[in-house]
């Protein structure tokens, strides 16, 4: 890992897994160019993190649209968290591209991963970026929105139990289970996923029902009331348990109550 000659304690790394001759044509493969890359901004968390959109348009031929993370200003509680995890200090980006691997590895699916880089220090994260392809088809808070075709439906209720079902049973979960981090493709007979925002990652040799209650909570309370019946609720968790499961009820019923008294989670009950 080369380290920097101004600062011999930063350690800087790239990894480029896909289209390097694009990100090269860019300005988008070294850290000094990422910082630097001016693009079509999606979103700026006040300054510590934004969200660019970058789309290479070529007469040659067609160029993937891409999406850039940086962050500019990490939290040290992560990067002394990792150290005391790991014995070494993963950078904010550096942990979502591996939890994007780990789910690709129980067979689920995500953007394309495209390339990271890192800035560390001995103790904390100074800056990094992830680079990832654009999800493809729809974000599931639209399609729960504007779906009303009942048989569609319930084709990719069923299949989103089944799985979110089959992430668990790999040991992994995230907090971060919301329906707007869910696209889906539900045009053919089987409907497909693709799961974004994947920085937060539980891995278990095997996954504690408190765990599994606190994604399916999160996942309930960011589809609000008005689009999705009490009904389809009730056959997603048959489907997703593959019973009547009184206890995992309780459970999720619980967490959505402690939820629910967060302002972000208010519109789950408006009207």
């Amino acid at each position: 890992m080369p380290r920097s000659k101004t600062d011999p304690l930063r350690t800087t790394v790239v990894v480029i897994a896909k289209h390097r001759a694009l990100l090269e044509r860019l300005g988008l493969a070294t850290i000094e160019q990422v910082k630097a890359f001016r693009g079509d901004q999606v979103k700026d968390h006040r300054g510590r993190r934004d969200i660019v959109r970058v789309v290479a348009a070529s007469a040659e031929q067609p160029a993937p649209v891409l999406f850039l993370k940086r962050t500019w200003r990490p939290y040290k509680k992560d990067g002394l968290a990792s150290l005391l995890r790991r014995g070494a200090v993963w950078s904010v980006a550096r942990q979502e591209w591996e939890n994007a691997r780990a789910l690709e590895a129980a067979g689920l699916h995500g953007p394309g991963l495209v390339a990271y880089g890192e800035e560390v220090g001995p103790l904390w994260e100074r800056f990094s970026f992830l680079i990832t392809e654009a999800a493809t088809g729809q974000v599931l808070d639209q399609f729960l929105r504007e779906c009303r075709d009942r048989a569609r439906r319930r084709r990719t209720f069923d299949a989103l139990a089944r799985e979110i079902r089959r992430m668990h049973d790999a040991g992994l979960a995230t907090p971060d289970l919301f329906t707007r981090h869910f696209f889906v493709d539900a045009g053919g007979e089987e409907p497909e996923f693709q799961l974004i925002d994947v920085a937060r990652l539980d891995r278990r040799p095997s996954l504690p029902g408190r765990l599994r209650a606190r994604d399916l909570a999160a996942l309930n309370v960011t589809a609000p009331l008005r689009f999705v019946s009490a009904k389809e609720r009730v056959r997603f968790l048959r489907i997703y348990a593959g019973r009547r499961d009184k206890p995992l009820a309780r459970r999720i019923a619980g967490r959505v109550a402690h939820l629910l008294r967060r302002r972000k989670f208010r519109e789950f009950a408006t009207a």
